[in-house]
């Protein structure tokens, strides 16, 4: 490769690199508004099983499938996901 071949492709990747970091920091920029902004109140019944149920992060992908059927740990990952944001 010659000399300006090489600077032309350096340039064309500066420029690519650059639009893609500015995609990125626009996006990551616009994500909190757009959640702050789409808040809907969920309603979830809660009995003593809720209490005594504690589950823990599920260590396998077999294991957080079968935990997506039960209502407990889903209502376990929402108050505490709500509950983490409300501290911030």
């Amino acid at each position: 490769m010659n000399l300006k071949r090489k600077r032309t492709l350096v340039l064309r990747l500066t420029v690519v690199s650059l639009c893609t970091l500015a995609g990125i920091l626009l996006v990551a920029s616009r994500s909190p508004k757009a959640h702050a902004q789409s808040h809907v109140p969920v309603s979830m019944t809660t009995d003593w099983s809720n209490r005594h149920m504690v589950f823990t992060a599920p260590s396998s992908v077999a294991q957080a499938l079968r935990l997506q059927a039960e209502p407990r740990y889903l209502q376990q990952l929402t108050r505490r996901n709500v509950a983490g944001q409300s501290a911030q």
